[in-house]
């Protein structure tokens, strides 16, 4: 008993400083921006508590309406990149005979992970740069050239330029979430599909895809996580424009903390921010279940 006791008070001892700076730069600043969210804060002047004003202006931004429609498109669109590419990528991984191919490829496929964020959007950046970028060249040389333009600087093709960032979309985590989740699938079950008939795609269709619901679940999850709290990107690609043809939520409350002052405004974003994701995260987690239970 008193050794049990010992081991618990050890193991808290040790975890003790990092709860503590958990609580310090993780929790702490949480709840002070909820605070914050309530008040009018600007730049250089203490905050004074006003209710819900912030909130009542952000009913009324513009800007932060047409934020909106363009997060929205964002998110199916990542979802759609996030459920198919790095899943069709993963099952031809998996039908590889030889392992030493299946090695190399999945390596070949998961190496861009160690690549830097901002190196990756530098990269599309001169990809869709409009005199020398390798996408005009690129249509120059099949003689498309009258399909060449500045594609981050036309509102028109902008946030399309976004959407294609990361073609062909096999991202490295979504890759290994997917290869996890077929591995662990037995062989068993595919040598019977195999009895049956059902190969190929239909195997897919019939059998991968609804053991692949945790995987799928969590991906999901977290490109909703991603995708509303991501504004570096865009950022760093178009700035929110040309206009406001690219301008999302997060980028929003950005430009109003640092760029205008308007930090408490911010702060109800972000809040708001928060719920959103929280909530569409829990509907995510909770009819994933739900589905699960009822086959």
């Amino acid at each position: 008993m008193n050794r049990g006791r010992s081991s618990w008070a050890l193991a808290l001892t040790m975890l003790l400083p990092t709860l503590l700076l958990l609580l310090l730069f993780n929790y702490l600043p949480a709840m002070i921006g909820l605070y914050r969210a309530f008040t009018r804060w600007e730049t250089g002047e203490p905050p004074r508590w006003t209710g819900l004003t912030n909130f009542v202006m952000m009913a009324q931004d513009e800007f932060l309406r047409i934020s909106l429609s363009n997060q929205l498109l964002l998110l199916i669109a990542n979802l759609v990149k996030t459920l198919t590419m790095p899943l069709l990528v993963a099952e031809l991984l998996m039908s590889l005979r030889s392992p030493r191919w299946q090695y190399l490829l999945r390596t070949a496929f998961i190496l861009p992970m160690v690549v830097p964020g901002m190196v990756t959007m530098l990269l599309w950046a001169f990809i869709y740069d409009g005199s020398i970028g390798l996408l005009n060249q690129i249509l120059e040389l099949f003689g498309g050239g009258g399909l060449t333009r500045a594609w981050l600087g036309e509102s028109s093709t902008a946030l399309l330029a976004i959407v294609g960032v990361g073609f062909p979309w096999a991202g490295g985590l979504s890759l290994l979430i997917y290869l996890a989740g077929l591995t662990s699938i037995s062989h068993d079950v595919w040598d019977s599909c195999a009895l049956d008939g059902a190969t190929g795609w239909r195997r897919v269709l019939m059998v991968d895809l609804p053991l692949l619901r945790p995987q799928v679940r969590l991906l999901m999850t977290l490109t909703i996580i991603g995708t509303l709290q991501d504004f570096g990107s865009i950022l760093i690609l178009t700035g929110g424009g040309p206009g406001l043809a690219t301008h999302v939520p997060a980028l929003h409350m950005y430009f109003q903390a640092f760029r205008f002052g308007h930090l408490g405004y911010a702060a109800a974003i972000g809040l708001t921010l928060f719920v959103v994701i929280f909530t569409l995260s829990v509907f995510n987690q909770r009819l994933g279940r739900k589905r699960e239970e009822s086959l």
